[in-house]
């Protein structure tokens, strides 16, 4: 016969739940007593329910019951409907990050920075691999003689550069106003949007730039490609604070299992595209996270595009606390890319 779950099972688990949490020990019926009034073997029977039906494990006969990742994602799901975050809480964080980031790569550095100082758990961002950009400013910077650099700088402070030759003595090209006529061609385009014969035609009163060079800078710009999608990870070494990880061996097998990258991407994609979300012990399907929980929320690049920022800690994650901060640092980063955006739209206005 099924065993009901009862308000009085579902308010005991959550508290023996919490329990574990703050403690990492092993709870009792004497522990829980002062949440429930009845007595210490009415409580012992519940816990025994709850045991069968896949939620409570007891490491030995005589101790108390730990919570499994059935009871974690109870547990998680009560929390997820109540998760909020305060808006100007958001917007003071964002503008932090703003303050101390002008380009993506230290935007994802100080936000992994307030995941883990607050959180004391391994936080990561991901970084999709076609993220919309427009064109902030193509630059060109001599080298040497008969090089120069070519250096594209994004709406999102993406940077992407080549070093190319040129037959013409580089001090020739007038590379200021050469810059300046390719910025005022490319500002605020998707580079995708660049036709064949624009560059040659924008510079077709330039005599001084040779046909190579004209070629060469098309050639850039149709092969710029985004890197591939990433995963960012902070330090991992605030995690030896946590009991179940005071072990050695266990620490390396935590690092082992988020180092393949393509590996950890396709266990964040087990919960599709929460705002927030989290993925408990097995619901990775992989061996090697059994113990695990990776919690993660969303941000907006732009054109539905977007990567994840979260924690990663051991199953008794502190949830109540690291699953607003993960929302309030994803809302930041999404506020702050809009920013840079609106920045943009506005410097052409």
């Amino acid at each position: 016969m099924r065993i009901p779950i009862t308000k009085r099972k579902e308010k005991l688990l959550l508290r023996l739940t919490e329990e574990y949490i703050r403690t990492a020990q092993p709870v009792s019926s004497n522990a829980l007593t002062r949440y429930a009034k009845v007595s210490s073997a009415t409580i012992r029977n519940e816990l025994k329910d709850l045991e069968e039906l896949g939620f409570l494990h007891q490491p030995h006969s005589s101790s108390g019951r730990v919570p499994t990742s059935r009871a974690y994602r109870f547990y998680v799901n009560t929390l997820l409907s109540k998760v909020t975050v305060n808006a100007q809480e958001v917007r003071a964080l964002a503008a932090t990050l703003r303050m101390l980031s002008s380009e993506i790569d230290r935007l994802v550095t100080h936000s992994l920075d307030e995941l883990t100082s607050q959180s004391d758990y391994m936080a990561f961002i991901t970084v999709p691999q076609t993220p919309p950009f427009t064109v902030r400013s193509l630059n060109l910077i001599e080298i040497d003689y008969h090089q120069l650099m070519i250096v594209l700088v994004t709406d999102i402070g993406m940077v992407q550069s080549r070093l190319i030759r040129t037959e013409v003595p580089v001090r020739k090209l007038m590379l200021g106003h050469l810059s300046e006529r390719m910025t005022n061609l490319l500002r605020g385009r998707n580079v995708a949007s660049i036709q064949s014969g624009e560059i040659q035609q924008a510079l077709e009163d330039f005599t001084v730039v040779p046909v190579s060079v004209q070629a060469q800078l098309e050639k850039f710009l149709s092969e710029i490609t985004p890197a591939e999608s990433r995963v960012v990870f902070s330090d991992a070494y605030k995690l030896l604070t946590q009991p179940e990880f005071f072990a050695l061996e266990r620490f390396r097998g935590l690092l082992n299992s988020v180092a393949d990258e393509e590996s950890f991407l396709e266990t964040l994609d087990v919960r599709g595209k929460e705002d927030l979300g989290a993925i408990i012990g097995e619901e990775s399907g992989k061996d090697e996270l059994a113990e695990v929980s990776i919690l993660f929320s969303g941000y907006d690049m732009g054109e539905g595009t977007g990567g994840r920022v979260g924690v990663v800690g051991p199953t008794r994650l502190y949830y109540s606390r690291a699953l607003p901060l993960v929302l309030r640092v994803a809302r930041a980063i999404s506020q702050v890319i809009d920013e840079w955006r609106k920045g943009d739209d506005e410097d052409e206005s």
